[in-house]
């Protein structure tokens, strides 16, 4: 989603600058930054003793090279979750994703899935190849869908069973299925985990969602028939939410707390709600 990259000039060319001391590092251990003195980024030059894993350029953000790597120490350095980032920062979060996603992906191909074959890096690209089958393996990144149902000032939220414990009402989403387009796959994951249909689909934007490697698409979408019947398994309540009495929701720097926001908005106006 990403509202204030005005702020910011991020590239994403196709090789990276020569590396320099003046680099910043998104280091990773156990999955978390690593955050020294409350810091999501930090010089290349402070680390120039730590031996560094797979090591990936991010991107330029502001013309400042950013890259990313494991951190391979034994010691434990103060960390910094993503989410905890995202609170801070859209611009580092999106970093802090792609950096995520990239090293996800050396992980994750170290081996060809066809004929099983050690992969190596291709340069200038994010690459990697199998050279007996000539296949390669780029970042994975899975689309999904995630959609605001409304009802004039009502908005319909659901609170998932494995995130009940906290509290939050959110949207609902879900991935997008081979061979589906943005649209069936709307329909679908309304119909199978809270039983209503939905009309009039509105788009609103994209976030990158690294948990683990989501591209979120979102969706305004107006209640058009049904009754309300969670998913078992999946949907521990769903409710339609008055846009003024609206329960905990997820923070705005989230595609999903962002989309309920701008619709509790719309409606502060005589007008009623905006057409997105």
């Amino acid at each position: 989603m990403l509202y204030e990259l005005g702020q910011h000039r991020i590239e994403l060319p196709g090789s990276a600058p020569a590396a320099s001391s003046d680099d910043r590092l998104l280091l990773w251990q156990d999955g978390e930054l690593v955050s020294p003195e409350d810091n999501w980024v930090q010089r290349r030059s402070a680390w120039s003793a730590h031996p560094l894993l797979n090591e990936e350029f991010v991107g330029l953000l502001d013309g400042h090279a950013y890259y990313t790597a494991q951190l391979d120490s034994p010691e434990s350095w103060p960390r910094l979750g993503l989410r905890d980032l995202g609170l801070r920062s859209e611009t580092a979060f999106m970093l802090a994703a792609r950096a995520r996603g990239l090293l996800d992906w050396r992980r994750q191909h170290r081996f060809c899935g066809q004929c099983g074959q050690p992969t190596t890096r291709l340069p200038g690209e994010s690459a990697m190849v199998c050279e007996p089958c000539q296949l390669r393996f780029y970042p994975r990144v899975s689309p999904c869908v995630i959609v605001l149902i409304t009802r004039g000032p009502e908005v319909l939220l659901a609170q998932g069973v494995r995130h009940r414990s906290s509290g939050w009402y959110s949207t609902l989403a879900g991935f997008v299925e081979t061979g589906e387009s943005l649209e069936q796959a709307v329909h679908r994951e309304i119909r199978e985990e809270v039983g209503v249909e939905v009309t009039n689909l509105r788009y609103q934007g994209s976030q990158t969602w690294p948990f683990p490697h989501q591209l979120m698409l979102g969706f305004w979408a107006d209640y058009a028939g049904g009754d309300i019947i969670p998913e078992p398994g999946e949907i521990a309540d769903a409710q339609w939410f008055h846009v003024d009495q609206l329960p905990q929701f997820p923070p705005g720097f989230s595609i999903a707390g962002y989309m309920i926001e701008a619709y509790r908005r719309s409606w502060s106006s005589v007008d009623g709600p905006c057409s997105g």
